[in-house]
């Protein structure tokens, strides 16, 4: 889908040693350090390409966190036991909006959950990558619905997670901040389910349900304009007007097909009311896309007015009121309430919802031999203060840019991915 999907930046971290030699007792415990050495950076070198391979990728991040595993967790356990080594490690990370504060925190679960956030910042690049291609085949169509979920359900486990890190506040605007988060998991969620809207159009399902789906989505995107609000505006406008459009531009798609199925109902005043209302909004969307374009903030742009799927929608209704008020002029005569029609959510079928993530089982390189093995009387004190401002400078992930096309899909919705 051509310039249709706003991305943010992915985090920056430094390179992480493992560098643990004066606690290692053997070659087990030694093998895995160096093992997470090299899986980490593979990984996250994969990561710089959203059109790596997603099976790659995928392979990568679990059996990276399943080695991980021991610094999270107690392998003589079971159980979700806290890891003698939580507090081992000190690695420093970025963040997706304050681009240039790294913040570093001793604690596994810093890392681990920043390794998810990226995992799943790629997961949305993954999706976008391939939405934008010339021709989108119905497999993957379903490939790029099936990443944003997972992208959702990997925020959906990061937030439930948020709270084993301390000292976080004082950097407003970081990855961490709760809002943030559900910006995330909600954009997630909404981008998956307009591949669902697309669809509806495409295979003409009823006008209700479409209408239903869209006002799902249009409320979504305003949520996740009040939750970035509060933030500041010359980190934040460009993400908050991506949403701001989004929210318009679904609102007339919603008020579209609810002009159509009153009209059908033989409702025709509020038909007319309906469609007045999407033209306004899509008008108002229009004018968002000019802001959006020159806002200031992080992220890849996106250029919504330049696709088919936003041209179709301004014709679509002209169609609509101009038969609703034909009809209405001769044969219902009834008046245009000031009124608006009232948008159902409750959409039955086509709701998206997060591929629930489940942290991977331990690599077998983690035996009791192994993890008895990292000496911790010989470590040096953990610092179990809240996180800090590091003071190391973290370059941007030199990200490859993504191909974008310009042809126009040949199809009733206008839209690449269906």
């Amino acid at each position: 889908m051509s310039h249709w999907f706003h991305r943010n930046p992915l985090k920056a971290t430094e390179f992480a040693k493992f560098d643990l030699k004066h606690v290692l007792k053997n070659e087990h415990s030694s093998k895995i350090c160096g093992e997470l050495r090299l899986r980490r950076d593979k990984f996250l070198k994969h990561l710089e390409s959203a059109s790596s391979d997603l099976e790659q990728v995928e392979t990568e991040f679990n059996q990276y966190l399943a080695l991980f595993y021991g610094f999270l967790f107690d392998v003589t356990t079971d159980g979700d036991k806290e890891s003698k080594l939580r507090y081992l490690i000190r690695i420093v990370w970025g963040n997706s909006m304050i681009e240039k504060d790294g913040i570093e925190l001793s604690d596994a679960w810093f890392e681990a959950l920043n390794i998810c956030y990226n995992m799943a910042l790629w997961y949305m690049k993954h999706g976008a990558w391939v939405s934008a291609k010339d021709e989108v085949k119905d497999s993957e169509a379903k490939t790029a619905h099936c990443c944003l979920k997972k992208a959702a359900g990997l925020f959906e486990f990061i937030k439930e997670k948020t709270d084993f890190l301390c000292g976080l506040d004082d950097f407003p605007g970081n990855d961490f901040n709760m809002n943030v988060i559900k910006s995330y998991l909600n954009q997630s969620v909404a981008e998956a389910q307009e591949i669902a809207i697309a669809r509806a159009i495409e295979l003409q399902h009823s006008p209700t349900l479409i209408s239903k789906l869209a006002a799902e989505n249009a409320r979504i995107y305003k949520e996740i304009d009040s939750l970035l609000e509060k933030f500041n505006p010359s980190t934040f406008e460009k993400w908050r007007c991506y949403a701001q459009l989004k929210n318009k531009f679904y609102l007339s798609y919603a008020y579209c097909y609810l002009g159509e199925s009153l009209l059908a109902e033989d409702k025709c005043g509020e038909a007319v009311r309906s469609c007045k209302e999407g033209i306004k909004c899509y008008k108002e969307a229009q004018e968002i896309c000019v802001k959006y374009a020159k806002s200031s903030g992080p992220g890849f742009i996106a250029k919504p007015e330049k696709h088919l799927f936003f041209r179709r929608i301004q014709p679509l209704l002209e169609r609509h009121l101009d038969k609703a008020e034909r009809e209405n002029g001769f044969i219902y005569h009834q008046i245009v309430p000031d009124a608006l029609p009232t948008l159902e959510e409750n959409a039955s079928f086509g709701l998206a919802k997060p591929e629930a993530f489940i942290y991977p089982k331990k690599s077998d390189a983690w035996s009791l031999t192994a993890y008895d093995a990292f000496d911790l009387g010989k470590a040096d004190t953990p610092d179990f203060s809240k996180a800090k401002k590091s003071k190391k400078s973290l370059p941007a992930v030199k990200e490859e840019k993504v191909y974008q096309t310009d042809r126009d899909p040949k199809n009733v919705s206008g839209c690449s991915v269906m």
